[in-house]
C-alpha cells in the first residue's frame, strides 16, 4: 500500500513539474489527452488490435509524424492539419470520432492546441514501437470519465428540436440520429400505464387501474402514477432483487449440502434490502451499512438481523463468512 501511494506521488509530482515548466504540456494534458483518450486511443494507439490508418497518437514521435494520410497535426498551423479536418466532420476528410461530431468547443480547443504548436509531452525511449502492458497507467485512469468531476453539458445538435422534453431526450435523439434511427410512436395511455407498472413494481395494473388513469385528464396525472408505485411496497421486491443477485443471496445451497448447508435464517437479510429500496436509502448510506454492520444504530441491517434468534444469527454468519460476498463481508465484520 505504501508502495502505491509513494508511485502516485511520484506522478502527480511528476506531472505538477511538466505543467509548471510548460502551460502547453498543462493543456494538453487537460484539454486533449482525455479526449484523446476516451475517443481516438482505442484505433490509435499502441493498445489497439489493429492501429487504424497507420495513426498513433500516444506518442510525440508518431502523432507528429502522422499515418497513411501523411502528417495529420501541422504545428502552429491549425487550418493544414488534417486533425482538425477529421474532428470537424467537414466532409472533405475522414470524419473523427466516426460515431459522433465533437462538441465545438472541443474542437476549439484542439485548434488552439495546434496554434500553439501542438505541444506534446516527450517520449519514452519505446514510445515509438508497441509494448505489452505490464503495470496499470495511472495517468490515463485519471480521464476515465466516471473519476470526472460533474458538470454541466450543452445539449447535442438534433435533426428535431421539438422532440426533446427533457434534457436528457436531446441525447437520446442525438445518438438515433447518428444511427440513422427515428423515435418510436408516442405509446397510448393504456399501453403507457401497462410498462411503467411492470417496469416499477413488475404485476400489471388492474382493468379498474388502467381506466382509472386513461379517464384522467390531469396534466400531472403520469407523474401521480409514477410516485404511486414508487410508493408501493412491490417496488422495493421488484428492484431489490437485483441486490440480491449481486449479493448472490439464496435460500438453498445445492452445490456443497455436505460442508455448507444452507442458512436456516436467511430471510431478515433478504427483508431488509426489500425495505431499503422502499425507504429510499441513499446509496453510500445502503453500502456503509452493509459493510460496516452498524451495531446498534437504528435501520441497520444488524438489528435486523438481531430481531432473530441467536442461533439464527449464528447460522447466518457461519454461512455466508465461508463466501466472499458483501454480505459476507459483513458478517465477517459482525462477528
Amino acid at each position: 500500500m505504501k508502495q502505491f501511494l509513494f508511485a502516485v506521488i511520484v506522478s502527480v509530482l511528476a506531472v505538477c513539474q511538466i505543467s509548471a515548466a510548460d502551460p502547453g504540456i498543462e493543456f494538453f494534458e487537460k484539454r486533449i489527452r482525455p479526449v484523446l483518450v476516451e475517443h481516438c486511443y482505442k484505433c490509435h494507439s499502441a493498445r489497439a488490435d489493429k492501429v487504424k490508418g497507420g495513426l498513433r497518437l500516444d506518442s510525440k514521435r508518431t502523432a507528429l509524424a502522422g499515418g497513411d494520410s501523411g502528417p495529420v497535426i501541422v504545428p502552429g498551423k491549425p487550418a493544414e492539419s488534417l486533425l482538425i479536418e477529421a474532428v470537424s466532420h467537414s466532409g472533405e476528410f475522414v470524419d473523427m470520432p466516426p460515431d459522433r461530431k465533437l462538441p465545438d468547443r472541443v474542437i476549439d480547443d484542439f485548434r488552439r492546441w495546434i496554434a500553439i504548436g501542438a505541444p506534446l509531452p516527450l517520449d519514452s525511449p519505446s514510445a515509438g514501437s508497441p509494448q505489452p502492458q505490464k503495470s496499470i497507467d495511472i495517468e490515463a485512469g485519471r480521464w476515465f470519465w466516471s473519476f470526472q468531476p460533474l458538470s454541466q453539458q450543452p445539449v447535442p445538435e438534433v435533426t428535431n428540436a421539438t422532440w426533446p422534453n427533457r434534457k436528457l431526450e436531446w441525447f437520446v435523439l442525438n445518438q438515433l440520429d447518428a444511427n440513422r434511427l427515428g423515435p418510436s410512436p408516442s405509446a397510448d395511455r393504456r399501453t403507457l400505464m401497462r410498462r411503467v407498472c411492470f417496469d416499477l413494481t413488475g404485476l400489471p395494473p388492474s382493468a379498474e387501474e388502467v381506466d382509472t388513469f386513461v379517464n384522467d385528464p390531469a396534466p400531472d396525472s403520469y407523474e401521480r402514477l409514477v410516485e404511486r408505485l414508487l410508493a408501493s411496497p412491490h417496488y422495493g421486491e421488484r428492484w431489490g432483487r437485483h441486490w440480491l443477485d449481486v449479493a448472490r443471496y439464496a435460500e438453498d445451497n445445492p452445490t456443497g449440502e455436505s460442508t455448507c448447508k444452507p442458512p436456516p435464517y436467511p430471510w431478515p437479510y433478504r427483508d431488509w434490502i426489500i425495505q431499503a429500496f422502499n425507504d429510499d436509502l441513499p446509496y453510500h448510506e445502503f453500502v456503509r451499512r452493509q459493510l460496516a454492520a452498524g451495531a446498534g444504530t437504528s435501520g441497520s441491517l444488524w438489528c435486523a438481523l438481531q430481531e432473530t434468534s441467536e442461533h439464527s444469527v449464528n447460522g447466518l454468519r457461519i454461512h455466508c463468512c465461508s463466501t466472499t460476498s458483501p454480505l459476507g463481508l459483513l458478517m465477517a465484520a459482525g462477528r
